[in-house]
C-alpha cells in the first residue's frame, strides 16, 4: 500500500511560508472564538498579527514554526503548520521547563491522512533538540478529534481549563456556578 504522505514533508516554515500559516492560524482562532467568544479574541486583521507573530517567532531560539507542505509537479503548498516553544518553568501553572504545543492545524482536504501526526511528531522531536524534557499541549474541549489523535500518540491529560466570566451579567446562565441554579422540579434551598 502506498504512504498517503509520500508527497508530504514537515519542514520549519520558510519566510514564502508565512501568509500560509497565518491563514491557517487565523482559522484556528476562529474556530477558537466561534466555539466560545468570550475566551477567544479575533481581531478584523488576523492573517496579518499572525504572519507578524510567526515571523517574529522564526527567529527565537526557543520557538519552533513547522510547515507541513504537499510536494505536486515541482511545487510546494502549505497543507498544515504548528508551532510550539521552550517555555521555562512556570510557578503559576506549576509546570517545570518543557515545550509548550501552541497552534496545529491542517487543511480540511488534508486531514484523516496522518499529516498532523507528522507535524506533532516533528514539533515534539525538535522541542527535545532544543532541551525540552516534555511536551504541553492544549486543545479545545469541544476537539475530541484532536484530543484522540494527541492521545494516539502517548500525550496524557494533565489540566483542563475552565472559565467564568468575572462579572454576572456577563455569564448568562450558563456561566452561573452550579450551587446558584436549580433543577427543574427540585425544591429551592432556604
Amino acid at each position: 500500500m502506498p504512504d498517503a504522505n509520500a508527497d508530504v514533508a514537515v519542514r520549519p516554515a520558510l519566510a514564502g511560508d508565512l501568509l500560509a500559516c497565518a491563514r491557517l492560524g487565523a482559522r484556528l482562532a476562529r474556530w477558537h472564538h466561534a466555539v466560545d467568544p468570550r475566551r477567544f479574541f479575533v481581531t478584523p486583521s488576523l492573517e496579518e498579527g499572525y504572519a507578524w507573530w510567526l515571523g517574529k517567532e522564526r527567529r527565537n531560539p526557543r520557538a519552533v514554526v513547522l510547515a507541513a507542505v504537499r510536494r505536486a509537479r515541482g511545487r510546494e503548498k502549505v497543507v498544515g503548520y504548528a508551532y510550539g516553544r521552550v517555555e521555562p518553568r512556570d510557578w503559576n501553572t506549576l509546570r517545570d521547563r518543557c515545550g509548550v504545543g501552541i497552534d496545529l492545524i491542517v487543511e480540511p482536504a488534508a486531514r484523516g491522512r496522518g499529516v498532523g501526526r507528522l507535524l506533532v511528531e516533528e514539533l515534539v522531536r525538535r522541542l527535545a533538540e532544543k532541551g525540552a524534557p516534555r511536551v504541553v499541549i492544549q486543545v479545545a474541549a469541544r476537539n475530541g478529534k484532536a484530543r484522540e489523535v494527541f492521545a494516539g500518540l502517548g500525550f496524557r491529560p494533565t489540566m483542563l481549563e475552565m472559565t467564568i466570566e468575572a462579572t454576572p451579567a456577563r455569564r448568562g446562565s450558563a456561566g452561573s456556578p452550579p450551587s446558584r441554579r436549580r433543577r427543574a422540579g427540585s425544591p429551592a434551598r432556604r
